[in-house]
């Protein structure tokens, strides 16, 4: 088993520290279930935020070091990067229907080599993290699962002469937002599969033992997550239950709208109940993509703010504006990542990569340089200013997340309020959907 050095124990508090900011509400649920380190283990999840979800897993970690299967994409910036990655226990992958294996010679090889890794690190009682999906999804819902994983789990068996116990451990993870921080995190584990039930039946039929496998672990892990498959109908979905009706419906159920965790299960009991087909549902989903159309989001068409509801928003950002000028240094922890997010796939931004470029971009360059080194530095001018400084920092943050959240809702606003009659319309366009959802006796 590998065991975490000093150096990366150092690296993962630093990172830890963020991911708290970053995530003010993060759940852990079912963490007792992991098998002990020293075990082989291959833990599987749903992968919805790029790089976020392997971190959001190794932090979640005591002192087990494990190891990701990534994109192998990403090690190809510079060496000194792909040595970092390495460092990481980042391992790289090409995947045949995303990369492709075209244009590097050493592709195919190199990912022999990965697996072969791999099965070395399980056999000593390593935990690796994968997922079975490649890419991530953009939506809330469980995509297709190749059987390399498995593949790779039931071959570090038969290395070891099927003497030794390799488990697959399900869990899922869900986001309070995808793009935004200050937002929850719900990490949920299922209970692992030992495999070597399976081994007799593997010597025989490989193919039809990993399928049989596979379905277990695709099955508990669409109930670790929200799985929304009715895609036709994904967006007034997503939008209903993040409204007031998914909190009342959350708390008729007896559950707190206001914890992540107890609403994940509201929502998937709701996502549950409604109607396979549904003449409301197509009128909310027509009235939901229109109101993105317009740069908009549910609530605003929801709470149908009017002229004095927009000049209150302007105040509050014109009273918060000297407080936000002074916060200048923390800008950089917002507008530069930002700035610079250029991620692109098949020449389109992957927005799902925004909050994987800005935690990374805060913690690995823009903390160190505008926090801990201007706060040394004042350390020995004015002890007092640099402690100051030291801890004002993180609370400007804190306040310019706040403030350019307020700016953002006060666009939305303004947009509607400019929409008129047009808005008037949606919003009871929407109300009407609602209504008919709720005599379907949700």
């Amino acid at each position: 088993m590998s065991k975490r050095s000093f150096s990366y124990k150092l690296f993962c508090n630093w990172v830890g520290l963020h991911h708290r900011f970053y995530y003010p509400e993060h759940t852990y649920i079912g963490m007792e279930r992991i098998p002990e380190d020293g075990n082989a283990v291959v833990m599987v999840g749903n992968h919805q935020n790029c790089m976020m979800d392997p971190l959001n897993v190794e932090v979640a970690l005591d002192d087990r070091k494990a190891y990701c299967l990534v994109r192998g994409d990403v090690f190809r910036v510079n060496k000194y990067f792909t040595k970092f990655l390495h460092w990481l226990g980042l391992l790289p992958v090409n995947r045949l229907n995303f990369e492709g294996l075209q244009g590097n010679g050493n592709a195919r090889e190199a990912n022999k080599n990965t697996f072969s890794d791999a099965r070395k690190w399980l056999i000593q009682g390593n935990t690796l993290i994968l997922f079975p999906e490649a890419g991530h999804q953009n939506k809330r819902w469980l995509g297709y699962f190749s059987l390399g994983y498995l593949n790779l789990a039931f071959e570090a068996a038969e290395e070891a002469d099927f003497k030794k116990e390799v488990y697959v451990m399900p869990f899922g993870h869900h986001y309070g937002n995808y793009f935004h921080s200050r937002y929850g995190l719900v990490l949920n584990y299922g209970e692992p599969i030992a495999l070597s039930p399976f081994y007799e039946k593997y010597k025989e039929k490989p193919r039809t033992t990993m399928r049989e496998v596979n379905a277990l672990v695709e099955k508990q892990i669409s109930s670790l997550m929200l799985d929304i498959r009715d895609l036709d109908h994904y967006t007034a979905i997503d939008a209903l239950r993040n409204s007031d009706f998914g909190k009342a419906y959350a708390r008729k159920q007896g559950l707190n709208p206001d914890k992540l965790a107890e609403k994940l299960e509201a929502d998937k009991r709701l996502v549950a109940a409604l109607p396979k087909e549904s003449p409301a549902l197509d009128l909310l989903e027509k009235v939901e993509r229109e109101t993105l159309d317009k740069g908009m989001r549910d609530w605003v068409v929801a709470q149908r703010p009017g002229r004095l509801n927009l000049a209150c928003r302007i105040a509050l950002l014109v009273l918060g504006a000297p407080l936000a000028v002074a916060s200048l240094p923390a800008w950089s922890e917002l507008l530069i990542p930002r700035l610079m997010f250029g991620k692109k796939i098949n020449g389109a931004i992957d927005v799902m990569f925004r909050s994987t470029w800005t935690f990374a971009f805060a913690v690995l360059a823009i903390s160190p340089l505008v926090w801990i080194v201007p706060s040394v530095v004042l350390l020995f001018v004015e002890w007092w200013i640099g402690l100051a400084y030291l801890v004002l920092f993180p609370l400007m943050v804190w306040y310019l997340v706040g403030y350019t959240k307020l700016w953002r809702k006060t666009c939305g606003v303004s947009r509607y309020v400019a929409l008129g009659e047009r808005g008037k319309e949606l919003s009871e366009r929407r109300e009407q959907a609602i209504k008919e959802l709720v005599n379907c006796e949700l």
